[in-house]
């Protein structure tokens, strides 16, 4: 009976340790499983993270590339005026060293008369009003004199909050054009000037557009005020005298054909009021 016992005891503990054994070698296989899972994913989320890192490496250095090798100058100017990085371009075009230049604020580096427009665009951009911007001011070089540049930027937020941290502006040199620009300007008005102290009008007719402008002086002879006429060619052929219209076509076809230095014609043209004045017509062709 005892030996029975004992038997039957034995049995049962050996069952035990063999469900025991096979239960010990499932969880090690799971365990091993979800190891495994765990240094796989660890491996994805660190690779990943070097992707990440050297995409964001990658676009840094490109942009500093692109900075760097700009033949416009670039500026990255904090919201309190700070000059926080600058490119050879810039620092060339105010005649600064860029170690120079980078100790200043843009405050310091502009024209007095144009330090508003910067400090309202300053403004827009905290407030959210804009987030880009474009306007011509005059800068300061290092000795002191003023140079025109064309500015373009846009400004740099944080991703999570969208508060603005800093501008980035594209500032290309047009000193040149603008000294050009008032050239110009100055020498037309000392033309227009003489041809109004000499009682004389101009024309002006555009052969590519199709346009035609006048100076005051000339509608002036003819009884209208200054923009009264339109700029339309037909106008001003419907207003010469019908008898000195073959005249006038002929003396504009045999300059345009080069058979003649000039353009000149007498012909009548119709007043405002409806009576005629002669006219003596000079011009020039010009390309």
């Amino acid at each position: 009976m005892a030996v029975g016992l004992v038997a039957a005891a034995a049995s049962i503990l050996s069952s035990r340790l063999d469900l025991g054994a096979e239960t010990l070698k499932l969880s090690l296989q799971v365990s091993d499983a979800m190891i495994a899972a765990s240094l796989f994913l660890a491996a994805f989320f660190i690779r990943q993270i070097v992707d990440d890192r050297r995409q964001i490496a990658e676009s840094e250095q490109r942009f500093r590339r692109a900075m760097e090798d700009s033949a416009i100058g670039v500026a990255i100017v904090g919201l309190d005026g700070r000059i926080v990085q600058t490119n050879p371009a810039f620092a060339a075009m105010l005649d600064y060293s860029r170690e120079e230049i980078e100790a200043k604020t843009f405050f310091q580096i502009t024209h007095p008369d144009d330090l508003q427009i910067g400090r309202d665009t300053m403004v827009s951009l905290k407030e959210g009003k804009i987030d880009s911007f474009h306007f011509e001011k005059r800068y300061l070089r290092k000795d002191g004199t003023p140079v025109w540049a064309q500015l373009a930027g846009s400004v740099i937020r944080d991703e999570e909050s969208g508060r603005p941290l800093y501008l980035v502006s594209q500032i290309e040199d047009i000193d040149a054009r603008k000294k050009s620009e008032a050239r110009i300007a100055e020498a037309e008005t000392r033309w227009n000037f003489a041809l109004a102290s000499a009682g004389q009008g101009v024309w002006d007719f555009n052969l590519r557009k199709g346009g035609t402008t006048y100076s005051a002086t000339w509608v002036k002879m003819l009884g209208y005020a200054d923009g009264e006429l339109d700029g339309d060619p037909d106008r001003w052929l419907a207003m010469i005298h019908p008898d000195d219209r073959a005249i006038v076509d002929e003396a504009d076809r045999a300059h345009l054909a080069g058979e003649t230095p000039f353009f000149e014609a007498e012909y009548r043209m119709r007043h405002k009021y409806g009576h005629w004045i002669w006219i003596l017509d000079r011009g020039k062709a010009l390309e």
